[in-house]
């Protein structure tokens, strides 16, 4: 299974685009995955990612041999009625067209809450065939990620199944919410998400005091990751490793200097052993 290495810009959001793919490149990543730049953390927000702007930025990045895996949006794929639906679907659509200038064919989109919502798995499964027509008009995907009140891999595989596995939908698992909130082990989640699953995003913790957990370097928590890997492997996954080290949210952690490097390093042993 080939190390795909990429970082999400959640990591640095004090790094213009010159550093971004300057520590991608000294630390042997492949690719960045977008989400925010600087002050913005919608892209569409950005006047980075505008006309020529977004064309020299994209320019960098391709020039540098690195790809996008990824453009992180916040849309959801759950919505409470009509209007909320429009909403989210326009903002998947906003991202979708800012695919093009990268190369990329993947757009990451939350499972979103579900309170309130009477039949989660059937709005879900309604969003999802909307999103699914978009993504075949841009000739790329979106990736659901385990999250919101989808953590649950099995939940989720079954808003896939309610929508009849649409061409244009994919999975993007977040190695660590199933098993940190779920107790999910990995080997399950793996073989519930298989075979839709296009990217994972990674990250570690530990358990505090009170119950809580805080975010720490890759190996120094206690997710399970080499087991992770192994069960991807058992699948026969071939798609990215990104980190998702949550610095914009969580400015008490590390410096991306530091967790930049780490991951690639970390990632690098895994595949070794």
């Amino acid at each position: 299974m080939k190390n795909k290495l990429s970082f999400t810009t959640l990591a640095c959001p004090a790094w213009d685009i010159g550093t971004i793919v300057g520590a991608a490149v000294a630390n042997r990543y492949d690719a960045i995955d977008f989400r925010g730049y600087l002050g913005d953390v919608e892209l569409p927000d950005s006047p980075a990612f505008r006309g020529g702007a977004l064309r020299e930025l994209a320019a960098r990045v391709r020039d540098a041999g690195l790809a996008v895996s990824c453009l992180g949006s916040g849309a959801k794929m759950t919505a409470p009625d009509a209007a909320a639906r429009k909403k989210e679907l326009d903002a998947m659509r906003r991202y979708a067209d800012l695919c093009a200038p990268f190369g990329c064919r993947q757009v990451r989109i939350f499972g979103g809450g579900a309170d309130g919502i009477a039949d989660p798995v059937a709005n879900a499964a309604e969003t999802l065939v909307a999103a699914a027509a978009i993504a075949k008009d841009a000739g790329i995907e979106f990736a659901v990620e385990t999250h919101d009140s989808w953590m649950d891999s099995s939940k989720l595989r079954a808003a896939f199944d309610a929508a009849g596995r649409p061409d244009g939908i994919a999975l993007l698992w977040d190695v660590h919410h199933p098993w940190a909130t779920k107790g999910e082990a990995p080997e399950t989640s793996a073989r519930n998400l298989s075979p839709y699953i296009r990217n994972t995003h990674w990250k570690d913790s530990r358990p505090l005091p009170d119950g809580k957990r805080r975010l720490c370097l890759p190996g120094e928590g206690d997710v399970p990751l080499r087991a992770v890997r192994d069960a991807l492997a058992a699948v026969g996954y071939d798609g990215w490793f990104t980190l998702e080290w949550e610095k914009r949210w969580h400015p008490e952690i590390e410096e991306p200097e530091v967790a930049v490097p780490a991951f690639a390093a970390f990632m690098r042993r895994l595949a070794a052993d």
